[in-house]
């Protein structure tokens, strides 16, 4: 048993590693597309940015899914959005104080905990059926059509300088940069799906093998394997002085994943949630969407106190479920 897990432990960086060069490959290749696009263009790159780097989620809850591991998919999906919020913005504003764009709080922050309230109330009956999965999907058609109308009132001055970040962003990578083109947007799409293939067997393994709850797996390693490209991406951009990328970074990712990601699971198969998800997982990653809503509101930064209440609420989280679940 111990060598078993020891593969499967092998197994998890290894898909870790493919995730995320598999993700820099994909987002380097995008340079050029955001390029392309150009100033008039904008709000088409951003939601690129969004899509890509939240697809080893994707990947990973539906092979978790199809292994017949749901709450291991369900801790990926609820993990990854309380984790966006607890690590990528906890560590980016301890790292420098997070500017507050008030735009994106309408827009986004506004919609980011709408969507998380809608996913409490649709899960109430402790189930997510088909139709709603459905209604997930449809509903991140409108929060398209509003970010593109909401790009064309901007000064073309604004739309450069926010086009130059994106194309910083999508320059940032973890391994180096790689020449973008058509092979290595191939290559990386087919990394993150072998990578996210063998990151959820592992999990699949870990959870068999080592006596935690698929909970447990979901909301811990499950949640933060697929998000290390997002949350590298967000602390080199506070780095580099793009103080409001790990905002914008999560709102988008978290809209994406509870729109999306949840909505094509329930798709492929109606979703059956224990009492844990309705009266600890669920409520925590709503409050803590409110809580980054009410910090945004409140002030034009997000400050280092801030974050470090995000971050330390996170791990509380994790800790709590360990003891509640082990």
């Amino acid at each position: 048993m111990l060598f078993d897990i020891y593969i499967a432990v092998l197994a998890t960086i290894f898909g870790i590693i493919l995730i995320t060069k598999g993700s820099d490959l994909s987002t380097d290749s995008l340079v050029p597309v955001a390029r392309k696009l150009g100033t008039t263009h904008v709000a088409v790159a951003m939601v690129i940015v969004s899509i890509v780097i939240s697809l080893p989620e994707i990947f990973v809850s539906l092979y978790a899914l199809l292994l017949g591991h749901m709450n291991i998919s369900l801790g990926v999906v609820i993990g990854s959005v309380i984790c966006n919020i607890g690590l990528m913005i906890g560590l980016s504003a301890l790292i420098k104080p997070l500017k507050v764009n008030k735009k994106i709080v309408l827009r986004d922050g506004i919609f980011a905990v709408s969507v998380a309230i809608m996913v409490l109330v649709l899960s109430a009956d402790a189930k997510i059926t088909r139709a709603e999965g459905a209604a997930f999907v449809l509903m991140f058609i409108p929060y398209l059509v509003n970010v593109w109308e909401s790009e064309k009132d901007k000064h073309k001055e604004t739309l450069q300088r926010e086009l130059k970040e994106i194309e910083t962003e999508l320059d940032l990578t973890l391994f180096g940069k790689a020449k973008a083109g058509t092979y290595t947007f191939i290559i990386g799409i087919s990394a993150l799906l072998f990578g996210s293939f063998i990151f959820s067997w592992s999990l699949v393994q870990i959870a068999r093998f080592s006596g935690l709850s698929d909970l447990i797996i979901g909301l811990t390693i499950g949640a933060i394997g697929p998000s290390i490209p997002n949350i590298v991406s967000a602390v080199q951009g506070t780095l580099k002085g793009i103080e409001d990328v790990a905002i914008s970074e999560t709102l988008g990712s978290d809209i994406f994943t509870l729109l999306i990601t949840l909505g094509i699971l329930s798709l492929v198969q109606p979703l059956e949630l224990s009492l844990g998800w309705l009266r600890f997982d669920i409520p925590i990653m709503v409050f803590m969407s409110i809580i980054l809503l009410f910090f945004m509101i409140s002030g034009r930064y997000i400050s280092r106190l801030e974050g470090g209440f995000l971050l330390f609420f996170y791990i509380g989280t994790v800790i709590i479920n360990i003891i509640i679940h082990s």
